[in-house]
């Protein structure tokens, strides 16, 4: 995220917008004539930008060649990209492979800091189902999505439209002659360690986010040999790619509680989790001309919460919309609507995370609004369409925890509304040398890694990779704001004025124009008589 985020929290939103990311046009990776599963081929010197970054690497890009599903010996083989940008320093320690969230997202979008390459080579092998020979793109859900959202997203003809186009996606990839068995999270493993094999690593590191954690964790009861450290940012264990609305609703009644200790929030409300339950449930339908779906809002709200900055705009378009003041809700709904979903690989997404969590689903009231203060709007949209993908679960044990004496650093924050703290809780009888950081007041990943204490997350992993210690003395608690510093109340009255006095304008120039050329006529006139 770039300063100032507020200012282009719009745009932020449109970029998360169902775990999509930009990304730039490559060339799809094709299996060379004779290629062998394991080969790294024509690795040479290239230049390497991230699809989210503005820098460009000197770098080593080559093809990686596997199977497409190592568990079937006549598997046919498909191509990945493998990038390896070299340690700055001369005294290069153990290489970092990093991890890309999602699923349905590019690996070979982040850009690394100078920090990180200073001691260690950084590592992207591109993901099986997002940069290899098969994208596992769902255009027909992105289709009828559009159709949908800020309308009428969740209603039973958008869910039966939905479940169509989720299952003629999945039988054109089948009849396509793609095995949907082999992409799949230990698939993923399988290309990482083929990659350490052919790059001559003896034990690399890993830095994960969000759901590349399960896949860190997986690996470590796969591979413990040749892991060294891991770091794991919004960490996601078993069971979590399916959201419990109870958690997030304690995480609301602890913003109420910061609400109450504030002068501007409490206020305006004596109960903010209160506040923003009887809006969910009663939520007008319309502002001036413009419409308010309520599960889209509650989407958008779930999209903006995984941001610490972003925040304050969505207590303040809740509590306005509390005074009898909703165009914040209007807004919402509408940044929600325009958002680039076309973006979203939502085959991918499904087979990475329902054949690992598929079994958790309790149905569609587990996740839906219900009595609780905003559902789980995320999960109301993929949980039931992953249900309808063609789906076999990896392994039962590699679904669960694991005991492991990999070493591990795992950090999420309070207010993440993506993977909650009570994951580190879940993980610390079975990981016997984890090290833990809670950090007050952060959300998700962007928090964590670009916008809250960027010093103490580089003190943080530095001291991690380099020493086995975590060193997290630089962090200081930063309390959550209730004040934004963009309302999209104000924002919305500003679109409607906007509207209103540049058609005005426009008209008003016509006249003007019109009243010109007739005076310029009339002197003509009165000229020609005159003579």
């Amino acid at each position: 995220m770039k300063p100032n985020h507020l200012l282009i929290a719009p745009v932020l939103f449109g970029a998360l917008l169902l775990f999509g990311c930009g990304t730039k046009d490559t060339p799809t990776p094709v299996v060379p004539d004779g290629a062998q599963a394991g080969d790294l081929i024509g690795l040479k010197d290239c230049e390497f930008q991230p699809a989210d970054g503005e820098t460009k690497f000197a770098a080593e890009c080559g093809t990686l060649v596997v199977p497409e599903n190592r568990d079937k010996a006549d598997s046919r083989l498909i191509a990945l990209p493998v990038v390896r940008i070299p340690a700055s320093g001369p005294n290069s320690a153990e290489p970092v492979f990093y991890l890309q969230g999602g699923p349905g997202q590019s690996n070979l979008s982040w850009e690394p800091p100078d920090w990180l390459l200073e001691n260690h080579d950084v590592v992207f092998v591109g993901y099986r189902g997002i940069d290899g020979t098969v994208t596992l793109s769902c255009p027909e859900v992105t289709r009828v999505l559009k159709t949908h959202v800020g309308k009428d997203l969740f209603s039973e003809q958008a869910r039966a439209d939905y479940v169509v186009a989720v299952k003629q996606c999945a039988a054109t990839y089948q009849e396509a002659g793609v095995d949907l068995s082999g992409y799949t999270v230990p698939g993923v493993i399988e290309d990482v360690e083929a990659a350490r094999t052919a790059l001559g690593y003896d034990r690399i590191n890993l830095l994960g986010e969000s759901y590349s954690t399960r896949v860190e964790q997986i690996y470590a009861y796969l591979h413990p040999d040749s892991l060294h450290r891991l770091v794991l940012i919004g960490v996601n264990t078993p069971g979590h790619f399916v959201w419990d609305p109870a958690v997030l609703d304690k995480m609301i009644g602890h913003f109420s509680e910061l609400c109450a200790q504030d002068v501007s929030c409490s206020s305006r409300t004596s109960n903010f989790a209160q506040t923003m339950y009887d809006i969910n449930h009663k939520m007008p339908e319309r502002w001036l001309f413009f419409n308010i779906d309520p599960d889209t809002v509650r989407l958008g709200t779930h999209f903006m919460f995984l941001d610490n900055p972003n925040m304050p705009m969505i207590f303040d378009v809740y509590l306005a919309a509390a005074e009898g003041d909703p165009p914040g809700l209007a807004m919402l709904n509408l940044m929600t609507s325009i958002a680039p979903i076309d973006q979203q690989k939502f085959g991918d997404l499904s087979n990475k995370a329902g054949t690992l969590d598929l079994e958790k689903y309790g149905g569609i009231e587990s996740v839906s609004l219900g009595d609780s203060i905003m559902g789980v709007p995320m999960a109301e949209f993929i949980w039931p369409l992953a249900k309808e993908w063609s789906l076999e679960l990896v392994p039962k044990n590699l679904r669960e925890f694991q005991e492991s004496d990999v070493e591990m650093l795992l950090v999420n924050g309070t207010v993440d509304f993506a993977t909650p703290p009570t994951a580190l809780d879940e993980a610390r009888p079975y990981y016997h040398k984890a090290q833990m950081v809670l950090l007050p007041e952060f959300s998700h990943i962007t928090d964590v890694m670009e916008t809250l204490q960027p010093e103490a997350f580089e003190r943080l992993i530095t001291s991690y990779y380099d020493t086995g210690v975590a060193d997290a003395s630089l962090y200081v608690y930063q309390p959550l704001s209730f004040e934004p510093s963009i309302s999209l109340t104000v924002v919305a009255r500003l679109l409607v004025a906007a509207m209103i006095l540049l058609p005005a304008m426009l008209i008003l120039g016509v006249v003007l124009v019109i009243r010109r050329i007739h005076g310029r006529r009339t002197t003509i006139n009165s000229k020609s008589v005159t003579k």
